[in-house]
């Protein structure tokens, strides 16, 4: 079901107020798409509308169309028809301008992506770990970086690195191939198949020059390798660039972490209306649309409660479109509150319509929670009811999604018909 263009909003406003004002008869959301086409322009048959909405193309045809064009011929007291609905509206909304309250829309709040976050220089001093079973490789080395600002620590063999790295993390090793016990391919294998350690970058520092030995210490995990004897600027500048790398990674993680979390965000608003802050119209298309496939899986059942609020008058002429929405918002809680299975889903589906869907749930036991959701209502909100029509069904695979919406609008429709205030299954 697509959305309602937004540049006819006005219009369409002013023709349910209208309605409402003159007949006291709130516009179903079939109708509102109906008036909604018509009023773009859009050269669409009834039997395209029912199938885009889910409707069967009799029931739009001489149910839901004709009632819209007598409701509004009662409220302008002229012949209204699809064709000439926008004249006789634009015109009647001139003729109403200086009595009409001022349209504020709401702003559009939007979520920017995190700005890429700088590398940065980790707080205190960088850790290296020198392994070498050389004591005086291991001076050497350590008093080159040291002169740097490097923490360094030291390990004999492979045993002592391993025992090292799990008690104090660096973040570099600068690491010896040819030792006793354990060498340093080893030790770095064991390195890289461990989550908490396989990220800490591995230089090689051997006396094996063979490309052979190169492409297996590459092959087990290392990011570089410093042929011995080495010069201490080539040390520096690959130890400087590993850690450089490093942080470009980290940032990288952190912001992928940030973009995350924004989609996260962006899909939740996106599912959200923003009044009622409960599911909104396209959530509830794709959450009832699941549901009823998993119902035709599982063989159980599948309830579909359409709740509408009676006599709510906040956005005609002269109302308080705030304090309405400030009464939606509350009378949206309230729902939730009282519906809260775990696969209960509760929907703001039109202007003054709540849809919820109920999976697993029996006609028998939608009705009790529908009879709660009435008493809920009227004890928070005082001066307003629940409409409320109820379809259930056991769904399977040669039965259409579209009549088991029309036969909720159907019994929302008796409810009003019978007088509000009342559930209808």
């Amino acid at each position: 079901m697509s959305d309602i263009d937004h540049s006819s909003e006005p219009i369409l406003e002013f023709a349910e107020n209208l309605i409402l004002q003159k007949t006291d008869t709130y516009c179903s959301e079939l109708q509102r798409r109906i008036l909604s086409t018509a009023l773009q322009g859009e050269r669409k048959t009834y039997d395209q509308l029912a199938d885009e909405c889910g409707y069967s193309p009799k029931y739009v045809k001489q149910d839901v169309a004709p009632k819209l064009w007598h409701l509004l011929s009662q409220a302008l007291d002229k012949k209204v028809s699809k064709s000439n609905v926008r004249i006789i509206l634009t015109q009647e909304m001139r003729n109403t301008t200086q009595t009409s309250s001022a349209h504020n829309p709401s702003s559009n709040a939007s979520i920017e992506a995190p700005p890429p976050p700088e590398p940065t220089v980790p707080t205190g001093k960088v850790k290296i770990l020198l392994v070498d079973d050389q004591p005086q490789n291991l001076r050497l080395l350590t008093d080159v970086l040291e002169e740097q600002g490097y923490e360094v620590l030291q390990a004999l063999n492979g045993n002592v690195a391993l025992q090292a790295v799990s008690l104090d993390q660096p973040q570099l090793i600068l690491l010896d191939i040819q030792m006793p016990e354990m060498d340093g391919y080893t030790v770095c294998q064991k390195l890289k198949a461990d989550p908490s350690t396989q990220d800490i970058p591995v230089v090689f520092v051997s006396a094996l020059d063979e490309s052979w030995d190169k492409v297996k210490a590459f092959s087990v995990g290392g990011v570089d390798y410093i042929t011995k004897p080495f010069k201490v600027v080539e040390v520096l500048a690959r130890v400087q660039n590993q850690l450089k790398i490093q942080q470009l990674q980290q940032a990288l993680k952190t912001q992928n972490a940030q973009l995350h979390q924004a989609n996260l965000e962006l899909q939740r608003l996106a599912a959200l209306d923003d009044v009622t802050q409960v599911a909104n119209r396209r959530r509830f298309d794709a959450y009832l649309l699941t549901s009823w496939h998993e119902a035709i899986q599982d063989q159980h059942s599948l309830t579909l409660m359409l709740c509408q609020l009676d006599h709510f008058n906040f956005y005609g002429s002269g109302g308080n479109s705030q304090k309405g929405d400030q009464y939606l918002y509350r009378i949206a809680q309230t729902i939730k509150q009282t519906v809260h299975g775990p696969n209960d889903l509760v929907c703001r589906y039109g202007t003054f319509t709540f849809a919820i869907v109920l999976p697993q749930q029996t006609s028998a036991q939608a009705e009790a929670i529908a009879q709660e959701l009435s008493k809920q209502v009227k004890e928070g909100e005082e001066t307003f009811s629940f409409s409320i029509g109820l379809a259930s069904i056991q769904p399977t695979s040669d039965i259409g999604i579209e009549a088991f919406i029309e036969a909720g609008d159907r019994n929302l429709q008796q409810a009003r018909n019978n007088g509000g205030s009342c559930v209808f299954t």
